[in-house]
């Protein structure tokens, strides 16, 4: 049922809740988790809040992001999903989430594919966080750190409302969001603008190496086991880094392959119109939305690269 009424007369129904959010959590997630998470807290519920993958150092600075933690084996009463596209988004929490005596999907995303009999999906929403403020509000549950973590969250995944994504209402949500007390010019700071000087360091290092084809329109960064190592990061480390190829004039297709395995790569794709990067993510079982997808490949970095930028220049 795509309507809030559900949602509401389960969480109310509910004493102990676990929320969920997609491995390699981005600030969207984190956002919305953190903020439903103590939200809820406000209404009296038990909450626990579980990813399989570790808060990295910059995400680190997100309100309670201390309180996140590795799902154990028990078995809570509801299960909420946030920002999953899928199931298989959840990696290591699935089993946890779906022992969960009910469960609702909470998500933005255009390649969402339904895994809950209970959810709530606006594609058109420019970060999850819009959805989850909703919610909220009409729950009456919205203080000043419920707010900053929305702010937050919209904040990344609009880009600092550079997307075009972003719409109207978002603008609007996130102008009642700053009336609450909290810094939103340190807020944007903390979680989208601050880096490490390892995080520069492994962006200097990657982008000196890029690749371009078709004439400057389609551009190639790749994070390989040795770059981590050599600048003491991870592939947190890498998030919003792909941003510096598309933003060039000439790119209309930009991909960031991440080193995860033996011949095994996380794939970011990002867009310019009117080339959809949730169709090319698609094509290897991923998703995401018309100009920021993802998913994983396998194979010789070589013919992944050979491949992938003659899917873009077919799409050109």
């Amino acid at each position: 049922m795509n309507d809030f009424s559900e949602i509401i007369k389960k969480i109310n129904k509910a004493q102990d809740i676990a929320i969920y959010c997609h491995t390699n959590p981005d600030g969207d997630a984190l956002g919305c988790m953190l903020a439903l998470g103590f939200a809820l807290e406000k209404k009296g519920k038990t909450v626990s809040m579980y990813c399989d993958t570790p808060i990295s150092q910059r995400n680190s600075r997100f309100v309670g992001s201390d309180r996140i933690s590795l799902p154990d084996s028990s078995v809570h009463e509801l299960g909420i999903s946030v920002d999953a596209s899928d199931i298989d988004r959840l990696g290591g929490c699935i089993k946890s989430f779906l022992s969960c005596k009910s469960q609702i999907a909470i998500d933005h995303h255009k390649s969402f594919k339904r895994f809950t009999e209970t959810c709530f999906v606006d594609k058109d929403a420019c970060a999850c966080a819009q959805i989850v403020f909703k919610l909220v509000k009409e729950m009456k549950l919205i203080d000043s750190r419920v707010a900053q973590l929305l702010f937050c969250g919209i904040v990344t995944d609009s880009g600092t409302f550079a997307y075009s994504s972003v719409t109207p209402e978002t603008h609007e949500i996130a102008a009642e969001l700053m009336r609450y007390d909290f810094d939103a010019a340190d807020a944007i700071y903390n979680v989208f603008r601050s880096t490490s000087m390892e995080r520069f360091n492994l962006k200097r290092r990657v982008l000196s190496n890029a690749k371009f084809f078709d004439d400057g329109q389609v551009g190639i960064i790749v994070f390989k086991s040795a770059d981590f190592t050599a600048t003491n990061t991870t592939t947190a480390d890498t998030e919003g880094i792909i941003n510096e190829l598309i933003d060039i004039d000439s790119v209309k297709v930009a991909y960031a392959l991440s080193e995860v395995g033996d011949k095994n790569y996380k794939l970011s794709v990002r867009t310019k119109d009117p080339v959809d990067a949730s169709e090319i993510a698609g094509l290897y079982g991923g998703g995401g939305h018309k100009n920021a997808a993802g998913c994983r490949v396998n194979g010789y970095l070589e013919d992944i690269i050979e491949r992938i930028a003659k899917i873009a220049s077919d799409r050109i």
